[in-house]
């Protein structure tokens, strides 16, 4: 990746995601993906799903227009409690802790400029919900999509037969990317 200028508290996650021994922070291709996609969307409505320890939402974050919103859905209390602390003085984030696919059932007539599932809810699990949450415009990105050895026997096959369901998706234009761990993105027309 060429240089660019690293979103705030970034270091600070990377540390607490070691202390926590949290490995599965959003690379950095994919945070410079995020702020690029939210920040060319004034006032910009975004969310979420799989926090983390909040690197995706840190390069979201650095992103949104003063007066975006920003709503970020975590199962996992102690790494939203992580998230949280960072960015608590951030009034634009909502900080939800909650199993998205709850989220998802209670939400489902919210709609967004961009959509970043990180998690299996709004990716493996209410899939065209999540998608219906998108604007006209909008954006849809997922990631972790290319083939990785620690994956149970079963999960290539979930992952191939979702990429092909996107590629196809009648309401979306698509653009697989093939950096990092495999990235999908998604235009709604």
């Amino acid at each position: 990746m060429t240089h660019t200028t690293l979103p705030k508290h970034y270091k600070a996650i990377q540390q607490k995601s070691r202390d926590l021994n949290f490995g599965q922070i959003s690379e950095d291709e994919v945070g410079v993906l995020l702020r690029l996609l939210v920040s060319s969307k004034p006032f910009a409505t975004v969310l979420e799903l799989g926090t983390g320890t909040g690197m995706g939402l840190a390069w979201l974050a650095e992103g949104l227009h003063p007066e975006g919103n920003l709503v970020t859905v975590e199962k996992d209390k102690t790494l939203l409690e992580v998230a949280h602390s960072l960015f608590k003085e951030d009034n634009r984030i909502e900080f939800v802790n909650l199993d998205a696919s709850e989220w998802i059932e209670k939400n489902k007539e919210a709609r967004f400029d961009l959509v970043f599932a990180d998690t299996w809810a709004g990716k493996f699990t209410d899939l065209e919900a999540v998608l219906k949450m998108v604007k006209p415009n909008g954006f849809y990105l997922i990631d972790d999509l290319n083939y990785q050895a620690h994956w149970p026997g079963y999960h290539q096959e979930k992952v191939l037969f979702l990429v092909k369901k996107l590629k196809c998706h009648p309401e979306f234009y698509t653009f697989p990317i093939d950096v990092g761990t495999g990235l999908m993105l998604l235009c709604r027309k």
